[in-house]
């Protein structure tokens, strides 16, 4: 009597379905971009993150810099999501705007797969000028239109007096990009801060300094 060898052969998981590995690999790739930095991330340990070898990376991606780039735009999704149309749409007071915009900036730029970006991108910037001119024109010129777009707001409301948008635009930005690069760099070295408290004397400095 012949016995059938019932157990189930576990599959590599370079096996799985084609439409799962570049999330895989994307996923993989911002973990090590985020621990190691972009100089020192090699292709084969991204590779050996996501489980694949790393000739399928390569068909997914055209080499390190294409990979990085798409981390990025991967990343910048929702915050995109949640800017221009969101403030368009917006009917509370202008203060509620400001409330949002601070608290949603560190929500959504600490979440999975976006956590570590600024702070990656701010370092590797002067080493790879293309990279840092990429980050610039497709995530801060976005990020700065956005709270443009909250201090006009409040303008237009008759509630924020701003004598350069601008340049108060580049200030408040610049103060919220600081915590998130922050949080992945200096802050291993200081006391823990209370988030929310923090977050919370951002936002009234600002008021204060635009109302």
């Amino acid at each position: 009597m012949i016995k059938r060898n019932n157990t189930k052969k576990t599959e590599p998981r370079w096996e799985r379905k084609k439409d799962a590995r570049p999330k895989e690999i994307i996923a993989a790739a911002h973990t090590v971009f985020v621990e190691k930095g972009y100089s020192a991330t090699r292709v084969e340990l991204i590779a050996a993150k996501a489980g694949v070898t790393a000739g399928t990376l390569y068909v997914y991606f055209e080499n390190k810099e294409d990979l990085l780039k798409t981390v990025v735009r991967e990343a910048i999704k929702p915050i995109l999501s949640f800017g221009h149309k969101f403030v368009e749409e917006f009917k509370g007071t202008p203060e509620e705007l400001v409330h949002i915009l601070v608290h949603t900036w560190w929500d959504l730029m600490e979440k999975p797969g976006v956590a570590g970006i600024p702070k990656l991108m701010t370092a590797e910037s002067t080493n790879f000028p293309e990279l840092g001119k990429f980050y610039a024109e497709e995530v801060l010129t976005h990020a700065f239109r956005i709270v443009k777009q909250v201090l006009n707001y409040g303008i237009r409301h008759g509630k924020f007096k701003i004598e350069n948008v601008d340049m108060m635009a580049r200030v408040i930005m610049g103060s919220l990009h600081e915590l998130t690069v922050n949080a992945h760099s200096f802050a291993k070295f200081q006391p823990a801060i209370d988030i929310s408290e923090y977050l919370k004397n951002q936002e009234q400095l600002i008021l204060r300094g635009i109302t």
